[in-house]
C-alpha cells in the first residue's frame, strides 16, 4: 500500500509463510515454483463469533456459482468469512508456575489461622510488600519454608532458607545503628523470624530473636509504637514476651506503667479487650519470680506483700470481667446439639459467641484467672480461700456497679467459680467455638493456643476431657498433634510449680 511504511504488498500465501513475495499477478511465481497455491492479494475480513452457542451458518440456496455460497456484507465485492471461536479446555502439561510460587506460598502461610490472627494489622501488609525490604524478605522466607516443609518440597524450602539468610543480613546492621530513624519498624521482621523459630522449634533462634525484640523495644521506647502498623505489631509482641517470661519466671519490663499507656495515648479507644487483659498478664512473671525466691527463703513479710499484689491484680481482673459483661451482655449463649455419635458430649451444652474476638477475650480471661488463683493458693494459707476470692469479687462488682443478681449467664462470673476446673472447662468450651471454622476467623487473637495449654494440666487426668482437647486440636493440620508433643512450646504452659502442694484440683 503506497504511503504506508511497513505494509507488505505480497500475496496472502507468502505472508503466511513469512517469506518475501515477488508480487507477480494474478499469482506470484514464488508460490508456483514451490508448489503452493497462491491465495491472491485481496485480504478478507474475519469476524470471530464470541458466543458460546453453536454457530449457525446461513448459506444461500442459489447454486449458480461457488462464490454465491459465501455471504456478503452490504453486497460489497469483498467477501466476509465468519469463523466460530474455538475454546479449549486442555492446559499445556509443561506450564511453569515458578512466577507464582511466592504468591502461592504466602497465600498458604496466611491460611494458618494461628499466625494470621496473631499478625492482624501487620502480617498481611508485610506479605504484600507494603512495609520495608527486611519485612518482605522475612515473610517470604517464612512462607517458603512453611510451604516446603508441609508439602515436602526441598527446593522451595531451600529457597526459603536462602531468603531467611538475606533477611538476617539486612536485620543485623539495622539493629546496630540505633540512631537510624524508623528503627521501630524492625519489630515486624523480628516477629516474623520469631514465628519461624517457633515453627521450627528452634529454641536457640527463638531466644536470640526474643533478645533482639527486647533490645529493640528498649532502644525505641514506647512512644515510637503509637501508630499502625508498628502499634499492632507491638500489641502482638507482648504475647510471646509474656509467655516466655512466664516460662522462665523472670520479671518483664512491660509491667511498667509507661508500656501499658503510652503506645495507646494518641488513640485510647483503640486499646481492645485483649490488650487490657495483657496489662494484667505482664505482671504475673514478676510475681512468679518473687514466689520462687520465697520457696528458697521463706519470709512471711515478703509473702504477705506479694499476696497483696496478686489480690490487686485479681481485683483488676474481676473489674474487667464485670465491665465486659456490661459492654457485651449478649455476647455468649448456649445450645444443646443433637449428638448422633454413640459417645455423649463431655459438656452437654455447646457454647457460642457473637464473634471470635469475644471468645478470645474469655479464653484469655480464664487463663489469667487460673494463674492468679494458683498463686493465691500458694501464698494464702487461709483454710477457706473462697473467702479471699469472694471478697475481691464483691468489691469489684460494687466498683463497676454490676448487679450480681442478674439472670442466668452461660459464662462463669467471678462469684460462680468454685474450683480450678471451672475456668479450665470454660476455656475448653470457648476453644471449641474457636475451632468450629477457624479459617474464617479474621479477628485478632495473639494468645490462640495459650489458654488451652493452661487448662491442660488441670483436666488431662480426666480421660473424657483429655480426649476432647486432643480431638479439638486434631481437627486441623495447623494444630494437629499439639497435645501429644508435636510442638514443645505447648507443654511449657503447664502450671505445676505455681499450683503445687497437691492443690491443683482444690475446691475453693
Amino acid at each position: 500500500m503506497v504511503g504506508v511504511p511497513g505494509k507488505s504488498k505480497g500475496c496472502i500465501t507468502c505472508k503466511k509463510r513469512r517469506i518475501k513475495c515477488d508480487e507477480t499477478k494474478p499469482t506470484c511465481k514464488r508460490c508456483t515454483k514451490s508448489g503452493y497455491i497462491c491465495a491472491g492479494y485481496q485480504t478478507a475480513l474475519h469476524f470471530v463469533n464470541a458466543s458460546t452457542a453453536p454457530f449457525q451458518s446461513h448459506i444461500p440456496t442459489s447454486s449458480s456459482s461457488s462464490s454465491s455460497a459465501i455471504p456478503y456484507l452490504h453486497n460489497q465485492a469483498l467477501p466476509v468469512k465468519v469463523a466460530p471461536r474455538i475454546r479449549t479446555i486442555s492446559i499445556p502439561s509443561g506450564i511453569s508456575l515458578v512466577a507464582f510460587q511466592s504468591d502461592v506460598c504466602i497465600s498458604y502461610m496466611l491460611h494458618n489461622f494461628v499466625w494470621r490472627t496473631f499478625g492482624v494489622g501487620w502480617l498481611e501488609s508485610a506479605a504484600a510488600k507494603k512495609l520495608d525490604e527486611t519485612s518482605a524478605q522475612a515473610v517470604g522466607a517464612l512462607s517458603r519454608i512453611f510451604f516446603g516443609i508441609e508439602h515436602q518440597l526441598e527446593d522451595v524450602q531451600l529457597k526459603g532458607s536462602v531468603q531467611y539468610g538475606k533477611a538476617l543480613s539486612l536485620l543485623r546492621p539495622a539493629l546496630e545503628d540505633i540512631r537510624k530513624p524508623g528503627i521501630e519498624n524492625l519489630i515486624v521482621p523480628i516477629l516474623i523470624m520469631l514465628m519461624h523459630a517457633s515453627y521450627e522449634e528452634d529454641q536457640t533462634a527463638a531466644v536470640a530473636h526474643l533478645k533482639g525484640l527486647i533490645m529493640l523495644l528498649h532502644i525505641a521506647g514506647p512512644t515510637r509504637f503509637q501508630k499502625d502498623p508498628v502499634k499492632k505489631a507491638f500489641e502482638s509482641a507482648r504475647a510471646p514476651l509474656a509467655i516466655s517470661h512466664l516460662i522462665a519466671r523472670q520479671p518483664l519490663f512491660l509491667s511498667q506503667p509507661q508500656w501499658k499507656t503510652v503506645p495507646w495515648a494518641l488513640d485510647p479507644p483503640s486499646k481492645n479487650q485483649q490488650n487490657l487483659l495483657t496489662d494484667i498478664l505482664v505482671n504475673i512473671p514478676g510475681y512468679l519470680a518473687e514466689d520462687l525466691k520465697l520457696q528458697q527463703h521463706n519470709d512471711a513479710i515478703a509473702n504477705n506483700a506479694l499476696l497483696e499484689k496478686v489480690k490487686e491484680s485479681l481485683y483488676t481482673l474481676y473489674c474487667w470481667r464485670y465491665t465486659w459483661e456490661i459492654l457485651f451482655p449478649n455476647a455468649a449463649w448456649e445450645t444443646i446439639p443433637i449428638v448422633e455419635a454413640a459417645k455423649p458430649r463431655v459438656v452437654p451444652r455447646k457454647l457460642h459467641f457473637a464473634t471470635h474476638e469475644r471468645a478470645a477475650d474469655i479464653l484469655l480471661y480464664n487463663a489469667i484467672h487460673m494463674w492468679l488463683i494458683g498463686l493465691i493458693l500458694r501464698l494464702d494459707y487461709n483454710p477457706f480461700p473462697l473467702l479471699t476470692l469472694s471478697a475481691t469479687a464483691h468489691s469489684a462488682a460494687l466498683a463497676t456497679s454490676f448487679a450480681t443478681t442478674s439472670p442466668y449467664n452461660p459464662l462463669h462470673l467471678p462469684t460462680s467459680v468454685h474450683s480450678l476446673r471451672d475456668p479450665a472447662i470454660e476455656i475448653c468450651r470457648a476453644f471449641e467455638f474457636q475451632m468450629e471454622k477457624p479459617e474464617s476467623n479474621r479477628d485478632s487473637n495473639v494468645f490462640f493456643l495459650f489458654p488451652l495449654g493452661i487448662a491442660w494440666p488441670v483436666l488431662e487426668e480426666e480421660a473424657d476431657f483429655r480426649d476432647w482437647m486432643r480431638d479439638m486440636l486434631d481437627k486441623t493440620s495447623v494444630t494437629s498433634g499439639y497435645a501429644i508433643g508435636r510442638n514443645k512450646w505447648f507443654g511449657k504452659y503447664y502450671l505445676p510449680k505455681v499450683m503445687g502442694r497437691g492443690r491443683v484440683d482444690v475446691v475453693l
